[in-house]
């Protein structure tokens, strides 16, 4: 008998340890992969181009990267529910934001050094840096949407937000402004190589990308026709959280598929693919639009809301404005894994920069609505004690 209340009474104990060190390691973590970020900027403010070893050295380089994305989708998956968030975590979240901003920057930089290299043979040996550069470029924007969407999954799992509103809408501004920063740089990046560049045709892509489109835009049909009120806002968030999943999922589909086939195949870039790249990120700033609208109606209707709906429509703005803004990175993400496949890279540059303009811009416009929504939502939280 006393042997059974011991051991229920260490298992408690270890269960409630366990319970503190989750806590815990997310400081640890957060703090952990700012470390290696920074290691990451040490490596490339190292490269010199042109060099001897600058292709091998761009190669280690987006392995880094690489890994260092794999460690952040570590994190994200082994976030504690629920959360405590501290002023430490999102100190951590500010310094990442920040390095990815600089490493973006880093990259662009050595993107104009490559198109300093004087002489056609020396262009031709360097024509492994290009690929290299292409494919860092699409790395370090894949590496930012996954501090952002950590970001965004660290706010969903917390349980203080009312608390730490103030704090965490700073951080959230910080990142939408880094988020633009980086988006500029790597466009920049891409910019370059187009510039320095003289098989599978993406007519495949065509179909899926087609799908994808007529969904986005029968969810913003959808969403554009829903005005909340105070006894529905819970259940019609919820039908469009539903549909924003599958929309999603849909994506990330599309996005498997694309960078399987990045790792080994090439194309030859179509024009109708860049058109439907571009008109997906219309679609996600126009979901993103109606969010802030449904934050701004959730924040009219909440002082005549019943506490129980409203905390179910708040956290359901949570969760789509999260999603949203991960469809949005993986169109940004596909556009740039076409570009690194691509073989027609000199005949299609200018259709190719226009629509990364129009997705950088729609990006900007995108983060800025989810911000908003975001900023609004948490308000409501904290405002209604919930």
């Amino acid at each position: 008998m006393l042997l059974g209340l011991f051991r229920s009474a260490a298992i408690s104990l270890a269960l409630f340890l366990l319970s503190g060190s989750a806590f815990a390691g997310l400081t640890t973590d957060l703090q952990g992969l700012v470390a290696q970020l920074g290691a990451i900027r040490g490596q490339i403010a190292a490269i010199q181009v042109p060099s001897d070893g600058a292709c091998g050295e761009l190669k280690t380089l987006n392995t880094s990267i690489e890994n260092f994305t794999a460690s952040v989708n570590q994190v994200n998956a082994r976030i504690p529910s629920p959360l405590t968030l501290t002023t430490a975590d999102l100190t951590a979240l500010d310094q990442l934001s920040g390095l990815a901003r600089e490493t973006a920057a880093d990259a662009a930089y050595l993107s104009q050094q490559l198109r300093n290299v004087d002489g056609i043979v020396a262009v031709f040996e360097y024509r492994t840096a290009l690929a290299a550069m292409l494919r860092l470029s699409d790395d370090i924007g894949t590496m930012a949407n996954r501090i952002l969407e950590m970001a965004d999954r660290i706010l969903v799992m917390a349980n203080n937000i009312g608390v730490m509103a103030d704090r965490i809408l700073a951080t959230q501004r910080l990142q939408n402004q880094n988020i633009a920063l980086i988006q500029s740089a790597m466009l920049t990046t891409q910019s370059n190589m187009v510039a320095l560049s003289d098989s599978l045709s993406t007519i495949a892509y065509n179909l899926s990308l087609g799908q994808l489109q007529s969904d986005a835009q029968s969810l913003s049909f959808q969403m554009g026709g829903v005005s909340l009120t105070q006894s529905n806002m819970a259940s019609q968030l919820y039908m469009m959280e539903t549909a924003t999943t599958l929309l999603l999922q849909g994506s990330n589909t599309l996005y498997a598929a694309l960078e399987q086939d990045s790792r080994n195949l090439s194309h030859i870039i179509d024009g109708d693919t860049l058109t439907r790249l571009g008109d997906l990120s219309n679609l996600h700033r126009a979901l993103a639009l109606a969010l802030e609208t449904y934050a701004s109606q959730i924040n009219a209707l909440a002082p005549l809301t019943n506490s129980v709906v409203l905390r179910d429509a708040t956290a359901s703005m949570l969760r789509l404005t999260g999603d949203i803004g991960t469809m949005s990175n993986r169109i940004m993400e596909m556009t740039d894994k076409i570009i690194v496949m691509a073989d027609n890279i000199g005949a299609m540059g200018g259709r190719i920069v226009e629509t990364e303009q129009i997705q950088q811009s729609n990006l900007v416009l995108t983060q800025n609505s989810l911000t908003t929504a975001q900023s609004i939502t948490i308000n409501v939280i904290r405002n209604m004690g919930l």
